[in-house]
């Protein structure tokens, strides 16, 4: 098969997520939510502003109560924080029809904060990552199968959620190219895109970025039409041509506004690849069927596919250790939910940013649209 560059794939479902179990956001019967919001009940979610010194990644605490708690009781994330049924496709905000049609990005039952039962208060701690959207927590009680909103958070903001994140790099169509992608909010009518890159000690230069996105109607079914819509913002690749081989060099992704302001990534780095028939090792990691889990504690992690972070953190480790990666399908198994994307390409950032990350299409991921 072939390999491809690590793009946003936006899977409509996966064929092979049966033998991984039920994606855990499919157990939440969103489109048959009740709204009864409680004056007793109560969420609140601190910090309000993350990201201050340009961070992508961010932990939340999250305050609740509620008068009587039950074992059914959870929280969930919700980007935008808008999420009633006014957003709904079609929807004008009246008439009769689903009061939520977004499903949360994430979840954890209040039980899970000790001693919740009795004292019906608790807290939790939740990871955040720059999505390019706002964000507010919902508190739900009657389980996964029949929530009904009693109480919505305050809403929260990264300083710049539009900022560039999670580059990845993929080898190009020559052995002496290189190819960087990532994701940002801005379109191409209100920034350049473009990266800076060069050989360490040498003066940079500039290579403009391709820009792409698409839209629900570019889906191939449900939930990636409905309740596992979300936004993907911009993904962005540029070339980098001729280079030396075997040599290092940096680069970061960035956005020159329209009043000349540039929005920087992190700085990063890479090493080129060999020239054909060099003599030199190469060392290369090739697997399949990770997927993707949250460190947070959120339900993902509990009972879905923990280990993807362990085989996330054993590449990291080695990354020093490692020149390319074969990710040889059965790859994030968001299954429809377009928000679990961003946090794969979040988790695996780390290598991707650092050596080419290739990709190829296996049975499981047949149902995809790059």
């Amino acid at each position: 098969a072939p390999c491809l560059p690590l793009l946003l794939l936006a899977a409509c479902w996966g064929g092979g997520a049966d033998g991984h179990g039920v994606h855990p956001l499919s157990r939440i019967a969103i489109h048959h939510a009740r709204v009864a919001l409680d004056a007793s009940a109560a969420v609140r979610a601190l910090p309000k502003l993350l990201g201050s010194r340009g961070e992508d990644t961010a932990w939340v605490t999250v305050e609740f109560k509620i008068p009587r708690a039950s074992d059914g009781d959870w929280i969930g994330v919700f980007s935008p924080s808008n999420f009633n049924g006014s957003t709904c496709p079609g929807s004008h905000g009246s008439g009769p029809g689903p009061a939520i049609c977004s499903a949360p990005i994430k979840y954890q039952f209040t039980n899970y904060s000790s001693g919740y039962n009795k004292s019906a208060t608790g807290a939790l701690k939740f990871q955040l990552i720059n999505q390019r959207q706002d964000f507010s927590f919902g508190f739900f009680t009657g389980g996964l199968s029949n929530p009904t909103l009693v109480a919505v958070s305050n809403r929260i903001v990264f300083a710049n959620p539009k900022a560039p994140v999670y580059p990845r790099l993929a080898l190009g169509k020559t052995w002496n190219k290189m190819t960087v992608t990532w994701t940002s909010g801005y379109g191409i009518s209100e920034a350049h895109p473009f990266v800076e890159w060069g050989m360490k000690g040498s003066h940079p230069v500039h290579a403009a970025a391709d820009t792409v996105t698409f839209g629900r109607e570019s889906l191939c079914g449900e939930p990636a039409r409905s309740v596992g819509w979300r936004d993907p913002g911009f993904i962005h690749t540029a070339f980098l041509k001729n280079l030396s081989p075997e040599k290092e060099y940096y680069y970061k992704i960035g956005h020159r506004l329209r009043n000349g302001q540039v929005i920087w990534g992190k700085p990063k780095s890479f090493r080129a690849p060999p020239y054909p028939g060099q003599k030199s090792l190469q060392r290369v990691v090739i697997f399949g069927d990770m997927g993707k889990d949250e460190r947070d504690g959120s339900n993902e992690y509990q009972n879905y596919q923990p280990a993807s972070l362990n085989t996330t953190d054993a590449l990291i480790r080695d990354l020093d250790n490692t020149d390319i990666v074969f990710h040889i399908g059965d790859i994030s198994y968001a299954n429809g939910y377009l928000s679990q994307w961003d946090q794969f390409t979040q988790q695996v950032e780390p290598i991707t940013s650092r050596v080419p990350y290739m990709m190829a299409r296996s049975a499981s991921s047949s149902y995809f649209v790059l």
